[in-house]
């Protein structure tokens, strides 16, 4: 499954599974989010799986968000395609308990 991400009143889900082969996407389209909106949510509940480098790139993006005073919640928590690999990079804190 290609990745995908859909847009609805600042809801940004992504669907897929997100890897190091499509990260540089995901930066520079998140890159250009971050300099239009001021709040952001970001929806992980539907990923099919990520792999360490896409939970480290969440947690930058994150922090990221916060630098340039930005509103940012990342949602998925209860992901469990998610929660094994965002738990080993201790990524997981930047999950909101919220869902969408």
């Amino acid at each position: 499954m290609a990745l995908e991400i859909k847009e609805n009143k600042g809801i940004f889900q992504i669907h897929g599974k997100v890897t190091s082969q499509n990260l540089e996407a995901l930066k520079i389209y998140f890159d250009t989010v971050l300099a239009s909106q001021n709040i952001i949510v970001v929806n992980l509940e539907y990923l099919k799986g990520m792999d360490a480098s896409a939970a480290l790139f969440f947690e930058k993006l994150y922090r990221d968000a916060a630098t340039r005073n930005k509103t940012m919640t990342i949602v998925g928590r209860e992901n469990q395609n998610i929660s094994e690999i965002m738990a080993l990079t201790k990524t997981n804190y930047i999950l909101s308990p919220d869902s969408v």
